[in-house]
């Protein structure tokens, strides 16, 4: 939610044209926001819906919120999609059509690379567009079209524009730039040119770095106004929270290795995050790719060449996110594109090693059999994990259950959505208060009907533990006795990916409110989308000094609009209030722009009564008010009359005499 908030607040800003309020954050994140920008506002014009409803300042329509996030991937999605198309149309020209086409289904694939391609944040972007940028600087060098080296520059722009570890380009492109153009003039080699010695070379790589840093340049300045008004600002904000990032490690606790610390876990969490996110396909073909450029290092010294230079990206990208003290699993995503194209170029030739032997000169459709099984394979192993894919861990190396015990799990809430969805079909659900830990509170509240605490109190039904919280032992001292004494009885629900549990519930639903009491049949129609169709009272019969308890069962067609407050009256013969409750439905929980098509809402008020209160008859009327206006909401009988003071007369009550209820 956090990239969400951003895009909606880096869109009202250049709709205000506050060019420096699209600052929303240091990483930039700007191609995001951008792309996550679109989707919204397309998503708000064609809903309706204000800024400040898509910031969940004001209520908004049941399900907008999960779907204006959705809208908001939807862009991130398609680029990355496009990117991955794109990527088999470079790759054609480097190393052949069938490589190509295997890294780009292997990378269309890759769990961990999905995972974080449909959520809506940075590294995903980042990943896709440092690897198009690199494609384009491998095929300048193939081709020398200056073209290419444009476009590698475009994208590495857009990978500036995303977040702040693409600056390894630089250094890589030197490195990538300088190889190419400067190997031939080292004494022996057989390609060394006469002539010009050093100068023409080095002036020609000079020269591409700097086309290509100049095009990165300029599309990271003009994908960002504030650029445009006070670059050393925004760089100066940049260099001191990267520099912050790198020197300070996370304030939460790392799981790593089977320890909680808080400490650096250092670069083998990179190097366990690689053997693990990666699959039973990829880690063994990357291997391979790297095994056979070295046995084969003289023989074929183009392609070795590229397989080197990959390898380079993999170990110094490694390297530079293993210097920083903070560290996440996802932090290494870039370096996972490469990984896919390395284990295509050592299946390639695996498979045209096969087809060298005699079997494979027997038949000559083996390789590609073998080819479409390894993608068969590959797509097994991943697809049922839709759509948490975050789940997948390498089965090469014992799948979840090895994994749990060496990397932290649930990145992305897997399981907190089917917790909440569990929840919203128990009983009372909308009345039920669920303790989460807060990580996991706004994910899972986005799906749950009830009211979402993150902090204990006396009034809570059910307790939802996720194994995230539990492996980096994220819980407070309270949190950790609960959950001990929880793990005594058996769960409400569990939920498991692989063999490993992701989420518990523990709890009771909430007691059902004046339960046993009288309950009447109604029909009344408030406004045009809210029924009320039930009422519940704790008794008809009232005591002074005690309360009575009004149920009032609401359905609605999921079209409401305002946010409307509910009143109670309780009114002598003669019409005097003597006794109220106003407020909100469900005590606030569940306001009516929430309420969905059909559902029923058991919605409870409690009306406390004088202890000085005459003993007479007495009328329990209700309605419902606009909380800006004051408005009554128009009230109508099943005939379709509407009702006066659009208020529901709904029964008569009896007050007994003081005392009368002692004896």
């Amino acid at each position: 939610m956090l990239w969400y908030y951003r895009a909606v607040h880096f869109s009202d800003a250049l709709l205000a044209r506050d060019w420096m309020d699209t600052y929303q954050s240091y990483h930039p994140g700007v191609t995001t926001m951008w792309l996550a920008a679109l989707g919204l506002k397309l998503f708000a014009w064609q809903r309706g819906l204000s800024s400040a409803q898509l910031l969940r300042v004001e209520p908004t329509q049941p399900g907008a919120i999960e779907d204006a996030v959705a809208a908001g991937v939807v862009p991130l999605a398609l680029a990355v999609a496009m990117c991955v198309a794109l990527s088999y149309v470079l790759l054609r020209r480097i190393v052949g059509h069938k490589a190509a086409l295997v890294s780009s289904l292997l990378l269309a694939l890759d769990p961990f690379h999905i995972t974080h391609s449909k959520v809506l944040h940075v590294d995903a972007l980042l990943a896709t567009f440092m690897f198009i940028s690199v494609l384009f600087l491998f095929n300048y060098l193939r081709r020398s079209r200056w073209l290419d080296l444009v476009l590698g520059g475009v994208f590495a722009g857009l990978a500036f524009s995303t977040k702040s570890p693409s600056l390894f380009l630089v250094p890589y492109a030197a490195l990538v730039v300088g190889i190419d153009r400067l190997t031939p003039l080292w004494p022996g080699s057989k390609t060394q040119p006469k002539g010009s010695g050093w100068v023409r070379p080095l002036w020609e790589c000079t020269r591409a770095l700097l086309i290509w840093g100049a095009v990165a340049a300029l599309v990271f300045v003009a994908l960002w106004p504030a650029m445009w008004v006070e670059p050393a600002v925004a760089l100066g904000r940049m260099r001191e929270r990267v520099t912050f990032h790198v020197e300070t490690r996370h304030y939460n606790p790392v799981f790593f290795n089977g320890q909680i610390t808080f400490e650096d876990p250092g670069l083998p969490f990179y190097l366990a995050t690689m053997a693990w996110k990666s699959t039973l396909i990829t880690l063994p073909m990357a291997c391979t790719a790297l095994a056979v450029a070295l046995l084969r290092l003289r023989r074929d010294r183009t392609n070795n060449k590229i397989v080197g230079l990959l390898a380079v990206y993999v170990i110094c990208f490694t390297l530079q996110m293993g210097l920083s003290a903070r560290k996440e699993p996802r932090y290494l995503l870039p370096v996972f594109p490469v990984l896919d194209l390395l284990a295509a170029l050592g299946l390639a030739r695996s498979i045209d090693a096969i087809g060298r032997t005699r079997l494979g000169r027997a038949w000559r459709h083996l390789p590609t059999a073998l080819v479409v099984l390894a993608l068969v394979l590959q797509a097994g192993l991943v697809l049922p994990h839709h759509p948490y894919y975050g789940t997948h861990h390498n089965k090469l190396l014992g799948g979840s259950r090895v994994a749990q015990h060496i990397l932290p799990l649930q990145d992305q809430g897997e399981g907190l959505d089917l917790a909440a969805q569990f929840l919203n079909t128990l009983p009372r659900a909308q009345q039920s208060r669920v303790w989460i830990h807060a990580l996991g509170g706004e994910f899972f509240d986005r799906h749950f009907i009830g009211f979402t605490g993150t902090a204990p109190d006396p009034w809570i039904n059910y307790r939802v533990y996720y194994v995230n919280q539990i492996m980096r032992n994220l819980d407070s001292q309270e949190w950790m006795e609960t959950w001990k004494a929880d793990q005594r009885t058996d769960p409400l629900w569990t939920v498991a990916f692989d063999g490993v549990t992701y989420a518990w519930i523990y709890g009771t639903p909430p007691e059902q409110p004046a339960a046993g009491g009288p309950e009447h049949e109604v029909a009344y129609q408030l406004g045009e989308h809210i029924q009320l169709k039930r009422v519940r009272l704790s008794s008809d019969t009232l005591v002074p000094g005690e309360s009575l308890t009004v149920v009032l069962i609401w359905e609605s067609d999921g079209e409401v609009a305002g946010n409307y407050a509910v009143f109670c009256h309780l009114l002598s013969a003669d019409g005097t209030l003597v006794a109220q409750r106003d407020g909100p439905p469900i005590y606030g929980v569940r306001p009516t722009p929430g309420w969905r098509a059909g559902e029923i809402i058991e919605d409870s008020h409690e009306i406390f009564l004088e202890g000085d209160l005459p003993a007479e008859e007495y009328t329990l009327s209700v309605g419902m008010y606009d909380t800006e206006t004051m408005e009554r909401l128009a009230v109508y009988d099943a005939t379709g009359q509407r009702l006066a003071e659009d208020r529901i007369p709904l029964t008569s009550l009896s007050v007994q005499a003081a005392g009368t209820h002692d004896q």
